[in-house]
Formats: C-alpha cells, sequence, structure tokens
C-alpha cells in the first residue's frame, strides 16, 4: 500500500516518522426512521463518546442515510464500510461507530494491531465478514441466519457470515461498543435495540505521520508532504486544507 512505500521513502531519507492511532469496530446499521430525526438536521451527524468502564473514545462516522452495507477489499482481509445512492435507497442507514487505539511501546505499529484482529474476524468469517444482532452480542450468543430472519431489521449486505463478534474483537473493545450504543440511545432512543446489526471489522486505517514544520515541510530543503498519505489529516477536507498550507509555504520560498 502506499503508506508503506512513504514509510520506507522517509526511512531512506532518514525523516522521522511516527504511528499514527487506529480506528477499529463495526458498522452498525439499523431502520432509517430510527435515525431521521437527527439526519434531517445533519446530514452526516458526528457523536463523540468516552466510555463508561474504560474511558476510551469512540466515534460515529459516514454515516449513509437510507444506504447500504459494502464490502471493502484490502490485501488480506476483507472489511466493511457503507455508501448512500441518489437513485437508490434502503429502509436502513448505517454508519461506522469506532474506537481510537493509540499504542505505546514497545508495540507501537497500530496498523499490524489492526490487521491482526480483522485477520481472526475473517478466519471466523471464512473469509467474509461478521453480522451480529446487538442483543445476541449483549447475551454472548452468535447470531445465526434464523435470529437474524426472525430480526425487524433486514441487511442490506447478505455476503456475510452470521457469528460472535466478540470472538475477533478485544473485549475492550465490545465493551466499549456496547456502553457507546447505549449511550448514544439516550441521545436517538431506539439505536440500541436488540435487533441493531452490527457488521465487523471495519477499520481506519492511518499511514504513519511525517516528522514536519507547520508549513508542511520536511528537514530536507523542498521536500514537503501533505494529505491523508502523509499522516497529517483524517479526511479529504483535511487533505485539501493541507496541500493549500504547504502551497502556501512553497510560495512564500520562491
Amino acid at each position: 500500500m502506499g503508506a508503506y512505500w512513504l514509510s520506507d521513502q522517509m526511512k531512506k531519507l532518514k525523516i522521522p516518522i511516527k504511528h499514527n492511532p487506529v480506528d477499529i469496530g463495526v458498522r452498525v446499521e439499523l431502520p432509517q426512521i430510527i435515525m431521521d430525526e437527527v439526519t434531517r438536521i445533519n446530514w452526516d451527524p458526528k457523536f463523540h463518546i468516552i466510555t463508561k468502564t474504560y474511558d476510551d473514545f469512540i466515534r460515529t462516522f459516514c454515516v449513509c442515510n437510507r444506504g447500504f452495507v459494502v464490502e471493502e477489499v484490502y490485501d488480506d482481509f476483507m472489511g466493511v464500510n457503507g455508501h448512500s445512492m441518489r437513485e437508490k435507497t434502503s429502509e436502513n442507514t448505517n454508519f461506522a461507530f469506532l474506537v481510537r487505539v493509540e499504542l505505546t511501546e514497545p508495540i507501537e505499529n497500530t496498523s499490524d494491531y489492526a490487521f491482526s484482529i480483522a485477520t481472526i474476524a475473517n478466519t471466523l468469517g471464512g473469509g467474509k465478514p461478521l453480522l451480529q444482532r446487538l442483543g445476541d452480542l449483549r447475551k454472548g450468543r452468535r447470531s445465526t441466519w434464523r435470529r437474524l430472519k426472525r430480526s425487524n431489521v433486514v441487511p442490506t449486505f447478505d455476503s456475510v457470515t452470521p457469528g460472535d463478534i466478540a470472538m475477533a474483537l478485544p473485549h475492550r473493545l465490545v465493551v466499549d461498543i456496547i456502553e457507546g450504543l447505549e449511550s448514544l440511545d439516550k441521545v436517538i432512543p431506539g439505536i440500541a435495540s436488540d435487533s441493531t446489526l452490527l457488521y465487523a471489522p471495519e477499520i481506519k486505517l492511518y499511514a504513519m505521520r511525517v516528522e514536519m514544520n507547520h508549513g508542511m515541510k520536511t528537514k530536507i530543503e523542498g521536500l514537503y508532504a501533505a494529505g491523508d498519505g502523509a499522516g497529517v489529516s483524517r479526511g479529504i477536507v483535511g487533505a485539501a486544507a493541507t496541500g493549500i498550507i504547504a502551497a502556501r509555504d512553497i510560495l512564500r520560498n520562491v
């Protein structure tokens, strides 16, 4: 991947880099009507939550109104994502629910940690993502197609394996997800219903951060780094902003 290529180049040039935190969690799917009151105000609402047991940070991301859960293909595993379409809609809304994970020495490689979790999830799913009802996760039992068919939420993505997410994600992250959804339920009643669907793994990887100054300049004269690939932004708007910052610094030095 491009992040690994950039890391190799920075090592060759002896430019310091450090691992960014990684976001690990699930894609949540529920009836659109539950989210409608919020999404009518803000199409892509952002909720940031600090969990009760572990004091961890968990957030909503990429809300897909009347959208579809889709596969996200990596080199070594299959994850999930979501999208909405102009011409085609569903009765559901889905969003990512992600715990921020930051590691310290001696193991700082957050990407390898995330890959190991995704690999376990795909092993349990026979090469497919896992799907579980929130009620089954709470009760410590695996979801089955029979239980899913009795649910009032019809999954928009069926190339999955019903399973037990608690066998793939670490206990701490499972507790964070359950507590986070129960907190969110106080703001949007119905989100933490037993029939709410959870797909795993949903992982947001971020490139290693290149060391640079406020103008995006590295320690090598004339060499700038900007955007998601350089680990200094988390999304297209932020990436564009870092490009503008770099361009302004270049112009000042021309």
